[in-house]
């Protein structure tokens, strides 16, 4: 693995720089290490790898790659595979370079004759679905394998399938995008050596949770709650009619303080409870209180900068967390909700964490959650530990393997306590790892109004 020492901002026009990222010319290097001269940047802190090396040895592996993928709930495709239109993709982290769209049509992926394929750039400001689709899935294939960077390559299956075929951590680059790398890169080094103040950003949330009728019926959120507002329905409708929405959506007001979204989030339960005076019901949240209903507890963040860095945090130190105290039964809604890495880049900006479950099944959960995401942004680059570099913890998580993933959380906490933030939200965090460290597990079949305190609830 190379090593790179280096300031926290360097010059795009650094030539040692620039021949260490791509000693080959154009080729840039699988794995790197960047290191920080800065005095003040803790020795512990001071490193920073992209591109993990047992991580790039995994993927140049076929057989491990597609393991590895298909365990995070990716579609690859197979050999005999007909892909209408073929991909390829630049990808650092979350950003996407550049784009080229295979000319031919019909491409096999085992072509008997190893005809060169043509490919033409596409502009990265063509607005349609296939294009987002294709996108979304190179950056999800790249953090599922480990990486930073790389080139990933996807296609269109008939019946508008999406599909991974290849990534390469260590491609060639043109000129022009040898220059994107280098300043993406440098623009992560500031990132990580200046992760935001608590006054910087804000939190916000978007839990959802099912309403059931006594026998355990659904009742259709739309039936009490409009689209809008801060209690409202989820976008996703069932059967024929699109206006019939199950899940109720809790959109309280951002706050910078944890405990400032936690008043706001208070306030909407009160709200929901006040629009269904009079009916019976219970209500249940966590992962999958409902067969065929999965729903999440997503959390915003405004005004910080969305790395695979935070990503893996948010991962390792709040998800695998609440792993432990899951109901067996939400496991089902893995992996195509609650996949390790899932965010969304919303209309009004910032980013929406979207991997854990709906946490509205205990306010002492609730509480941590906010608190330990306010921890985690604002001093992410501390915490480099990072349990889910291991596929077997990976596999562990997706299986709901509660017993391979607990003794990971006694380092994961002791790093959390070592922060020079954490005083500030001992208050809700300490209950909220008491929780995780009983061995009990949230009921979700649990009507949760009841540890709310909030309305008439079912038993």
């Amino acid at each position: 693995m190379s090593t790179v020492t280096l300031p926290v901002i360097l010059a795009p026009t650094d030539a040692g720089w620039r021949d260490t990222l791509f000693p080959q010319g154009r080729r840039i290097v699988p794995s790197i290490q960047i290191r920080s001269e800065i005095e003040e940047t803790p020795p512990s802190t001071s490193i920073y790898t992209l591109n993990n090396a047992s991580a790039v040895g995994m993927v140049r592996d076929p057989a491990k790659r597609k393991e590895i993928l298909t365990t995070h709930g990716i579609p690859v495709a197979e050999n005999k595979t007909t892909i209408l239109r073929e991909y390829v993709l630049y990808v650092f982290q979350t950003q996407v370079f550049a784009v080229f769209r295979s000319m031919e049509k019909g491409v096999w992926l085992t072509s008997p004759n190893n005809k060169k394929k043509r490919y033409r750039r596409v502009s990265l400001t063509e607005k349609n679905r296939e294009l987002h689709h294709i996108q979304t899935l190179a950056i999800r294939s790249l953090y599922a394998a480990g990486l930073d960077y790389g080139v990933v390559v996807c296609g269109v299956a008939t019946g508008r399938r999406y599909l991974f075929l290849n990534l390469n951590p260590q491609p060639l680059i043109q000129e022009e995008l040898i220059e994107a790398y280098d300043k993406a890169i440098q623009a992560y080094l500031k990132q990580i050596s200046h992760p935001p103040l608590a006054s910087d950003f804000q939190l916000g949330a978007d839990p959802e949770f099912v309403m059931l009728t006594p026998t355990g019926n659904l009742i259709l959120a739309s039936k009490y709650f409009s689209i809008q507002g801060k209690v409202g329905c989820d976008a996703i409708w069932i059967g024929q009619n699109r206006t019939d929405k199950p899940l109720v959506e809790l959109r309280p007001d951002p706050a910078i303080e944890p405990r400032g979204l936690l008043r706001n989030l208070y306030r909407c339960l009160q709200q929901a409870s006040n629009k269904i005076q009079g009916i019976s019901c219970k209500w249940v949240a966590g992962a999958l209180p409902l067969k065929g209903f999965p729903i999440g507890g997503h959390i915003h963040l405004n005004g910080v900068d969305l790395n695979f860095a935070l990503l893996r945090a948010l991962d390792n130190y709040l998800t695998l967390p609440l792993t432990l105290v899951e109901d067996p039964r939400g496991i089902k809604r893995r992996p195509k909700y609650g996949y390790l890495g899932d965010y969304r880049l919303p209309n009004h900006g910032g980013f929406e964490y979207r991997t854990p479950p709906s946490w509205l099944v205990s306010p002492t959960l609730t509480k941590g959650v906010f608190a330990l995401v306010k921890l985690i942004a604002m001093e992410y680059p501390n915490l480099q530990y990072q349990p889910f570099q291991d596929f077997e913890l990976v596999k562990a998580y997706y299986k709901g393997d509660k017993e391979t993933l607990r003794p990971y959380l006694e380092a994961l906490r002791k790093d959390l306590l070592g922060l020079a933030s954490y005083e500030s939200y001992k208050e809700y965090l300490e209950p909220f790892f008491e929780y995780i460290e009983s061995g009990r597990k949230w009921d979700e079949s649990s009507d949760f109004r009841k540890v709310w305190r909030i309305g008439p609830y079912q038993k």
